[in-house]
């Protein structure tokens, strides 16, 4: 099983994009998979089949952002958009 792992582990996946959401309560301020929503990943139009990361694009609803939550692009895809 672990002879065809692809896991980051073993250097064969990248990184393109890490956010991290905070909160003013330490429950929470809102549930995640409203802030989940938030960011969104989408095939560009015209690509029928995907090949490489440039071939979507990454965007950010800051606006959506709930009250008492923060969000924090640790690494940022590049072609991330904001809505």
């Amino acid at each position: 099983m672990w002879e065809i792992d692809r896991s980051a582990a073993r250097g064969l996946v990248a990184t393109r994009g890490l956010y991290v959401f905070s909160h003013d309560n330490k429950l929470g301020n809102a549930p995640a998979h409203r802030l989940f929503d938030l960011i969104q990943v989408r095939r560009n139009n015209g690509v029928e089949i995907p090949r490489s990361f440039r071939d979507y694009t990454v965007t950010v609803d800051w606006d959506e952002l709930p009250n008492g939550v923060s969000l924090t692009p640790l690494v940022e895809a590049r072609q991330a958009a904001v809505a």
